[in-house]
């Protein structure tokens, strides 16, 4: 996450804002713990001089090569400072989705033919293709707020909540942190909450993991909770440097699994199998609900800093994070924003991330040792499996550029695009049967357009 970036490009504009640099940058922690909370980052006290709302709006667009997922994200931030560090955060989220998204079957040398969530339709695949469900759509509308306050010398108290909706799943969090300061405002120590509850409720019902899509055996709704533990400190290094470091422990448990997603089962020679349902009178091949553990621990070790060099502002960062689904990820980000006079500048930006596969990870199932078959019988000879790209193997860059240009006191607007570059690593197709010479872990480009502005009202 980006901390106090403008703040700390305007405290080099002039003397005045340099004297009041470490207070403002001992409250960056405060915001940071705020927004890895899901509260709206709160004004600083530079920003807020005039106790009035302070406005921030920003339209995302995200689009995926080969006619995948199109995305639309509008967003309201709304912020004021009632004077005494006491400081109201408002935030509406608008997504908006559609496209064609993987399903989680391998492609193949064949047609193939998938019923859809609803069990009401059924859409094809070509031979080669990649299997997306071009039926993909979802809205999502999140509202939240925030509040600080001052609750005893150099200490600062931050509750709020938001709420979530789509039309299969509805979310619930309440959240709060405290950050004290120390060593004259230069540290600031600060330790958070977050407790979520999501109610899952997918079309045609949560199916039981591991059982065939032609049976469709499935329930009705279910839910998980996720506990979020954030512990972090800031250091004022220098008049020009900042460093933050965060840990963060999430604890999740309930319905984990995607309520869409299907594996491929394949016989001895990489062929697709037909299901052998009595009810599979369309004939179709063989395809299991993926399966995921119903708990997770996740463990993520975050670091940050920032460096002004006159009027310009280089950003670090790094994150690594295990959990016990065998995940391990690591991500480096690096930002440099540069002034360009008349309230312009220009920030390029470089991200790098790569992750290991989950331990239950597969890219197709085979029968024998994954999946024993016996008459109309399917039985599973595993606990959990998912053939979901997002849990495979890969590593992913970003590069982007921002641009900003003040137009007038606390206004400004700016435009960032970024490219996203995904490529799978291990998964490589068998040598014969209807998987041969398949991708099965295609590329995936995607770019993005961010328009923002911001103004005191």
């Amino acid at each position: 996450m980006q901390l106090t970036t403008k703040q700390l490009d305007k405290k080099h504009a002039d003397k005045k804002r340099q004297a009041k640099r470490a207070l403002t940058l001992a409250q960056a922690l405060t915001q940071a713990s705020a927004a890895l909370l899901g509260v709206a980052a709160p004004v600083t006290a530079v920003q807020a001089e005039d106790h009035g709302w302070q406005v921030d709006t920003a339209a995302l667009f995200y689009s995926e090569a080969d006619g995948r997922v199109q995305a639309a994200e509008p967003v309201v931030n709304m912020s004021k400072d009632f004077g005494d560090e006491r400081i109201l955060n408002l935030k509406l989220v608008v997504d908006s989705l559609t496209g064609a998204s993987p399903n989680g079957a391998a492609p193949a040398s064949v047609a193939q033919t998938f019923t859809g969530p609803s069990g009401n339709a059924t859409y094809e695949v070509k031979p080669g293709d990649a299997p997306l469900d071009d039926s993909f759509k979802d809205t999502r509308v999140a509202v939240s707020a925030g509040w600080q306050q001052p609750v005893g010398d150099n200490l600062r108290l931050n509750v709020g909540g938001n709420v979530s909706s789509e039309y299969d799943f509805q979310s619930v969090a309440l959240n709060a942190a405290l950050a004290r300061d120390l060593n004259n405002k230069n540290t600031t120590l600060s330790a958070g909450i977050n407790v979520e509850f999501d109610a899952i409720d997918p079309v045609g019902g949560a199916p039981v993991g591991l059982t065939s899509m032609v049976q469709a055996d499935k329930g009705g709704s279910d839910s998980k909770t996720v506990t979020d533990l954030l512990f972090g400190v800031t250091q004022v290094l220098s008049r020009n440097a900042l460093l933050q470091v965060n840990y963060s422990l999430s604890m999740a448990s309930g319905y984990q699994s995607d309520p869409y997603k299907l594996l491929t089962v394949v016989d001895a020679g990489n062929n697709l199998i037909t299901d052998p349902d009595p009810g599979n009178t369309a004939g179709q091949y063989l395809y299991l609900y993926e399966a995921r553990p119903d708990s997770r621990l996740r463990h993520s070790l975050f670091t940050d800093f920032k460096y002004a060099v006159g009027e310009n502002v280089l950003g670090l960062s790094y994150r690594f994070t295990t959990d016990d689904w065998g995940i391990n990820t690591h991500t480096l980000d690096a930002r440099y924003r540069f002034a360009l006079g008349h309230e312009m500048y220009l920030e390029p930006h470089v991200r790098w991330y790569t992750q290991n596969e989950a331990d239950f990870y597969r890219a197709y199932l085979r029968e024998g040792s994954d999946v024993a078959i016996s008459g109309s019988m399917v039985t599973p000879q595993l606990a959990e499996a998912s053939a979901d790209p997002r849990l495979a193997a890969f590593d992913a860059t970003t590069v982007g550029l921002k641009f900003g240009i003040g137009l007038g006191r606390d206004s400004e607007f700016n435009v960032r695009i970024e490219q996203y570059q995904q490529t799978g690593k291990g998964d490589s197709a068998p040598a014969s049967g209807h998987l041969a010479g398949q991708d099965l872990f295609p590329d995936l480009s995607a770019t993005t357009l961010m328009l923002g502005y911001s103004f005191r009202w």
